[in-house]
């Protein structure tokens, strides 16, 4: 019987280190194939300072911190946070992310960071200000990193097809 029991307690060690060990290997496939934002400058059009891309952060969504607690993920991925502001420009229906100066891997770099697509990405020089990029976080920040991250799906979710941002 004390055999029987210890067999028991073997084979259910046996199955919690296998399990144990396929959640360890998917794991490190999921860090190896999934792409990770680079903040290292690539190339350096602007001849800007630094190693970093360096952005701006702006707020055109209205939601007061959004832009410093933005400016706080993305320092935390290594990004050069220059600047945090209020947008002042026309009004945007979404996220975007403006070019400064011609290197549009660093905006792509940026959007991997947001999990945005690549549509998000206008080019819009503006060398003198001595950025890569700028961040305009617009009224679907809900849907973005790192505002996404801490909302339920299905809250996400039933933000992308109601909101009525595409009217």
């Amino acid at each position: 019987m004390a055999s029987r029991s210890g067999n028991l307690v073997l084979n259910i060690g046996l199955v919690v280190a296998l399990a144990l060990t396929m959640l360890l290997v998917y794991a490190l496939g999921q860090r190896v194939t999934s792409p990770r934002p680079d903040p290292e400058r690539l190339e350096n059009p602007g001849n800007l300072l630094g190693n970093y891309v360096q952005l701006e952060v702006l707020n055109g969504a209205g939601v007061d911190g959004l832009a410093g607690e933005m400016s706080g993920y993305l320092q935390d991925l290594g990004f050069d946070v220059v600047d945090v502001g209020n947008y002042t420009g026309s009004a945007l229906s979404k996220t975007m992310i403006f070019d400064r100066v011609g290197n549009r891997d660093a905006a792509e770099q940026l959007a991997l960071a947001l999990g945005l697509e690549h549509d998000r990405i206008e080019e819009a020089l503006e060398p003198e200000w001595y950025l890569d990029a700028s961040l305009v976080i617009g009224p679907d920040y809900a849907l973005i990193k790192p505002f996404a991250d801490r909302l339920p799906p299905e809250t996400v979710d039933g933000e992308s097809d109601t909101d009525g941002m595409d009217e």
